[in-house]
């Protein structure tokens, strides 16, 4: 297997992750492993969600074309718009959570990077282009300062 194909398949890996079953995946991993009380749990959903959710439909006001709309060979199937990045989006929320909130500052060592490797699967595999997936980090650190800070 050449270089390339093992990229692909990791940067496979790490998109699926990123994905809606993804981030429930690893928000219930993340609750299974540091069971956050209840009282933070629905602020822990709404954290990861809203911004996300808000993501997909920002993407209607810009309607930036993804790769694949313009013709260029892509590595995954995506379909919409392509500006701001929602994986890229998600992966900031969570790591942002879990280096924000004191009770799970342990594990931040693990999310740190979470968000880059995040969008670097997304401009591998020609879901995004770079400019996509900086929108996603920026839309992410703005949604984290307006919710952390309201």
């Amino acid at each position: 297997m050449s270089q390339g194909s093992k990229r692909t398949v990791v940067a496979h890996l790490v998109s699926m992750i990123g994905s809606w079953w993804g981030i429930l995946v690893v928000t219930g991993g993340v609750y299974f492993l540091y069971p956050i009380p209840k009282e933070k749990l629905l602020m822990f959903v709404a954290w990861i969600f809203i911004p996300t959710v808000a993501a997909e439909l920002i993407k209607f006001v810009f309607k930036r074309p993804r790769p694949v709309a313009r013709g260029e060979a892509v590595k995954v199937k995506a379909y919409g718009y392509s500006f701001p990045s929602s994986h890229t989006v998600a992966a900031f929320m969570i790591a942002s959570w879990v280096l924000l909130v004191p009770e799970l500052r342990w594990w931040s060592f693990l999310f740190a990077l979470w968000p880059i490797i995040v969008g670097w699967s997304r401009v591998w595999l020609r879901a995004h282009d770079t400019v996509d997936v900086v929108g996603g980090f920026g839309f992410g650190a703005l949604a984290t300062v307006v919710i952390w800070f309201a």
